[in-house]
C-alpha cells in the first residue's frame, strides 16, 4: 500500500474533534444515568485514574453479588492476564 493510501486510510479510521466530543458526552450522560452518584466533568476530567475506579468499583460489586471468580479466567483472559 502505497504511503498515501495508508495516510488516507488511517485518516478515515481516526475520529473527528466533532465525533470524539459527542461519543464523550454519551459515554458521560450513560455513566451518569447508570452510578448511584452524579459524576460531574469535573471528576470525569480527571482520567484515566476515574475509569480505572468505576472499573474497579462495578467488578466489586459483581464479585460481591457472586457473578465473578478471580480463581477462573474469563473468555479471553489468560491465567497471566489475571
Amino acid at each position: 500500500m502505497a504511503e498515501n493510501a495508508i495516510i488516507d486510510h488511517l485518516a478515515t479510521q481516526r475520529l473527528t474533534a466533532d465525533q470524539l466530543a459527542e461519543r464523550v458526552a454519551a459515554t458521560r450522560e450513560a455513566l451518569r444515568e447508570r452510578m448511584a452518584r452524579r459524576l460531574t466533568d469535573e471528576k470525569l476530567d480527571q482520567g484515566p485514574g476515574v475509569s480505572a475506579n468505576l472499573y474497579a468499583l462495578a467488578a466489586g460489586k459483581i464479585r460481591a453479588r457472586g457473578s465473578l471468580s478471580w480463581s477462573k479466567p474469563m473468555r479471553g483472559q489468560s491465567a497471566r492476564g489475571r
